[in-house]
């Protein structure tokens, strides 16, 4: 098992959800399905911030894509893999390969807080 190395908090998260990122990169070697979880909470929050539903991800990004957020976030959510079903259900995890997914989900989590704002 390689250990995963999680990018630090992005500089623009709301200090409300710095704890919950910490947490994540916390449990993220030992329990790469508990970051996930939190990391998916994590972006559900982010998006309500940004006032989107939280409820399905691709259309929440696509909706700040049309806003005017660079279109590379699509293409981050295509590269992590989520399926249209998992973006439908953000709290349903099914890993297939737990680090890679955790690693991708801090990545995209840092892509989303540094290209766009909360309104």
């Amino acid at each position: 098992m390689s250990e995963l190395v999680s990018p630090p908090p992005p500089v623009r998260l709301s200090p409300g959800l710095v704890p919950l990122y910490e947490e994540a990169q916390a449990v993220s070697d030992r329990s790469p399905a508990s970051a996930c979880a939190l990391l998916r909470l994590l972006l559900r929050a982010v998006l309500r911030e940004r006032h989107r539903t939280g409820r399905h991800l691709r259309n929440d990004v696509q909706t700040l894509v049309d806003e005017g957020a660079p279109v590379s976030l699509l293409r981050a959510l295509d590269v992590i893999g989520m399926t249209e079903e998992q973006a439908r259900h953000p709290g349903e995890i099914v890993l297939t390969d737990g680090h890679g997914e955790a690693q991708n989900l801090f990545m995209f989590v840092n892509l989303l807080v540094d290209q766009t704002s909360p309104s």
